[in-house]
């Protein structure tokens, strides 16, 4: 079998010279072909050269028609001479152009090049040109008398030369063309001959190429025996290979067992050492002779012991000994662990233990039994999962903010109190709800708010006694649970809070003041529950709230049919302004040294359908809870404002800012619009603010005030001289005017310190430069009195009460002296 594929082999070495030798062969007929191709284009680029170059001879007839066209102008000369006119004139210099248009074509090209190579056909050309030069000095005068014959001489001498010249050029021609021609033929032969050639050779490549096929044809069949020889040679070895392979993977199995095992046995331990050294809780592993197998690394840092009382062997016993004088937890609370984990040895079973030592800290035991009387234990740290389990319990039942009783827990607190009721005491609850904590949160900032909270939460816990429970049931709303002796014992609690809780708070460097409403509800009948007790005492703290916040109201039997009188309200004033029944009223104000017409204040009046007109002090109040009041105050700046416009110029109008719309509402922004829209001056809007927008002291509303200044507007302070007056809104805040409050000037005459206030509120406010307009002026009396303090403006029903606009007479006449008018 070898020697047939060594024969094999040398039948494949010659073939593949044979088609060595073929592809030679190829290569160099191959080159024969392209170079004859090459060859044969060179052959046609010279043959249309040589047509090109014998086209160009044109020389005799471009000559020839020069000598024509001079021809051609001694005959219309020769008319002009025969009938002279106009015409022919034009006719003799049409054709004078034409000949010397001649010149530049025999000076050019192929024709030019002709001439030059002859000096004698160069003095041809010269004498033309000397001949159109006279000519064209001549042709102005042709009318003249033998003008016509002197240009017909001249142009006549230049017959014959022209004549000979164009003999000359037709015999070079034909001398030209004949030589070209047999080019020409000399040419089509060596093409002829080389196309006869190719074809030739081409007759050979085909030859060439048969036989190199052949060649190709024989070699493959070789190559294909050669391989189906390999074949059966790479079978029998693969049949050995097979063989040896089966053997050794039969070796490799037996290998592959044995290394499962090993690997399969160091998972475990792997497994078992990692789970060992992670786990959060400590393990020991004890045999049935009572000595331990295991104890992992947690074990030892929980206990504080060294690994040396763990190695495998150790009496459990001894184990136990080195805890307890480990001291990493209290002894007794040790020792309960050692107690309950022998108890479970001894009979067999599991059991769960959870031990705190007098340090709080707290530890839990899992004790199991194994197979063969050996046990397995583990031990938590779960002093941090109690703490945290305690104060989710703690957080269920109190407020995160003041840590004070949530109202789950003072819920539950209340239905104790009512049900073991003894008759010693009176459970008495009452609902609390801070005064402006709105404001506060809103202009100050949240975390001001939560500050303050917390330290409302710290002043009601110091008011109550021990037995008491104060809780915040959410916002700014907190209730207390107080045992109380009677109702004297009850309201002398609230009164205790009230005057706590109203003193003022320094909060991150900033004076906040706040009050509080208190509602109380006495538990001094059999049959009330908590919620009905909750519920009398949330009217009672309507009631406070709405008679001027900062008091306590006790519940009483017509309270609730007051708040369903107010829940009606509220229900009315939703729709109020969509039905369009508010009005404004207008107050007339008075200047005091003139009697003259200043101002009028516009006062917000709603006109219920069937309840007639309800008066400001019942609905406004109501507006501000329910955020109606941002609403209501920017409809009546408008009103205001587009009313104004029709009044006499100088005459201004005064709107009252809720508090409310510096906290809900760009206050600046619906003042420029209301102006803008009203097309109202801006020195004849006042604006009127009370005490409570400046009790926070906030710089948003000083700058609020002076983007409002800014506008032109006027500011004036309502109300002066009650709630927390300070003089340092005088000189903070950039007031026009101040208006002294109507309880002062009510009893001026009666009460000298009412008298002494209006003269220095007066005295004040001249020294600073501001307006002071008396409130409440009802009799002449009064107006004296306001007069001589040095009030500089009056209103009150001594001048007019407020009425509807088509009602203000004063308005319709401005000149009349309001004075004495009531």
């Amino acid at each position: 079998m070898k020697k047939g594929v060594l024969g094999k082999g040398s039948k494949g070495s010659v073939a593949r010279r044979r088609l060595a030798f073929t592809r030679t062969l190829l290569v160099l007929l191959v080159a024969v072909l392209a170079t004859t191709s090459v060859y044969v284009s060179t052959l046609i680029v010279q043959r249309n050269e040589a047509l090109q170059q014998t086209s160009r001879y044109n020389i005799s007839f471009t000559i020839g028609q020069a000598a024509v066209e001079i021809a051609r102008l001694q005959t219309v000369i020769a008319a002009y001479v025969v009938q002279p006119g106009p015409d022919a004139a034009d006719t003799v210099m049409l054709w004078h152009d034409i000949v010397a248009g001649r010149i530049s074509v025999l000076e050019s090209s192929e024709v030019g090049e002709f001439i030059q190579s002859d000096p004698r056909r160069g003095e041809v050309i010269s004498s033309f040109r000397a001949t159109l030069q006279a000519s064209e000095a001549l042709l102005p005068q042709i009318a003249e008398p033998g003008v016509a014959m002197r240009l017909m001489a001249m142009w006549g001498r230049l017959n014959v030369p022209l004549t000979r010249l164009t003999s000359s050029a037709h015999g070079e021609g034909g001398n030209q063309v004949t030589s070209d021609l047999q080019q020409l033929s000399r040419l089509h032969w060596s093409f002829s001959y080389l196309l006869i050639g190719m074809i030739i050779a081409s007759f050979g490549l085909i030859i060439v190429l048969g036989w190199n096929n052949q060649l190709l044809s024989r070699a493959n069949d070789e190559v294909q025996q050669l391989l189906r020889d390999l074949r059966s040679t790479s079978g029998e070895l693969e049949a050995a290979h097979v063989r040896l392979g089966q053997a050794m993977l039969e070796a490799q199995d037996q290998n592959s067992v044995l290394r499962r095992r090993d690997l399969e046995l160091n998972i475990q331990n792997t497994r078992f050492d990692a789970a060992l050294t992670n786990m959060s809780q400590a393990l020991c592993m004890a045999d049935g002779q009572g000595q331990v197998i295991v104890c992992n690394s947690r074990f030892l840092s929980l206990f504080e012991v060294d690994g040396s009382a763990t190695e495998a062997g150790t009496p459990t016993d001894k184990l136990y000994d080195v805890v307890e004088k480990s001291r990493a937890y209290g002894f007794a609370a040790l020792r309960r662990v050692r107690e309950a984990q022998l108890a479970w040895i001894a009979g067999h079973a599991a059991g769960t233990v959870v031990v705190e030592d007098d340090d709080g800290r707290a530890l839990a035991v899992s004790h199991r039994p194994m197979e063969g009387g050996g046990w397995v234990a583990t031990y938590e740290d779960v002093t941090a999962q109690r703490s945290a389990e305690a104060r989710i319990r703690f957080l269920a039942l109190h407020d995160a903010l003041t840590s004070l009783p949530n109202r789950t827990l003072f819920r539950e607190r209340l239905e104790g109190a009512l049900a073991r009721r003894d008759g010693n005491g009176i459970p008495a609850l009452l609902c609390l709800d801070l005064d402006n904590f709105k404001i506060v949160n809103d202009t100050m900032g949240h975390p001001i708010g939560d500050a303050l909270l917390k330290a409302v939460g710290e002043r009601l816990s110091s008011c109550v006694r021990g037995a008491d429970v104060v809780a915040r049931l959410g916002g700014d709303e907190f209730a207390v649970l107080h045992d109380a002796a009677s109702l004297e014992d009850a309201l002398a609690l609230a009164r205790r809070i009230t005057e706590v809780v109203g003193q003022p708070y320094h909060i991150d460097g900033r004076r906040v003041i706040t009050g509080v409403s208190i509602g109380i509800a006495l538990a001094d009948r059999p049959g009330l529950t908590a919620d009905l007790l909750h519920q009398n005492a949330d009217l009672a703290l309507y009631r406070a709230k709405a008679a001027g916040r900062g008091t306590w109201r006790v519940f009483a039997a017509e309270m609730e049919a007051e708040v369903q009188a107010r829940l009606a309200i509220e229900l009315d004033l939703r729709e109020a302004m969509g039905r369009g029944e508010l009005e404004l009223f207008y107050q007339p104000q008075i200047d005091l040294l003139s009697g003259r017409l200043v101002g009028c204040e516009a006062l917000m009046r709603w006109r219920h359908p069937e309840r007639g007109l309800v008066p400001p002090s019942r609905f406004i109040p109501i507006a501000e809870d329910l955020g109606l009041i941002t609403a209501m105050g920017q409809w009546a700046l408008h009103r205001a404002c587009a009313d104004a416009a029709q009044w006499e110029d100088g005459v201004k109008v005064a709107v009252n800012l809720s508090p409310v719309q510096f906290t809900t509402g760009d206050v600046v922004l619906v003042v420029s619009e209301a102006l803008r829209h009203s097309g109202l001056a801006p020195y004849r809007l006042e604006l009127e603010i009370t005490e409570s927008v400046l009790l926070q002291d906030n710089p948003a509303t000083l700058r609020t005030l002076q983007d409002l200044r800014a506008l032109g507007v006027r500011i004036a302070l309502d109300d002066f001289g009650t709630g927390y007056s300070s003089l340092s809104y005088l000189r903070h805040y950039p007031f026009d005017k101040i208006k002294i409050d109507r309880s002062f000037v009510s009893e001026i005459e009666t009460r000298p310190d009412c008298a002494a206030i209006v003269d220095s509120i007066a005295i004040l406010a001249r020294t600073l430069g501001m307006t002071t307009t008396a409130e409440g002026v009802e009799t002449e009396e009064q107006l004296r009195l306001v007069t001589l303090a040095g009030c500089t403006e009056g209103q009150g029903y001594y001048f007019g009460r407020p009425l509807p606009l088509n009602e203000m007479t004063l308005l319709h006449h401005p000149g009349n002296n309001a004075v004495g008018g009531a």
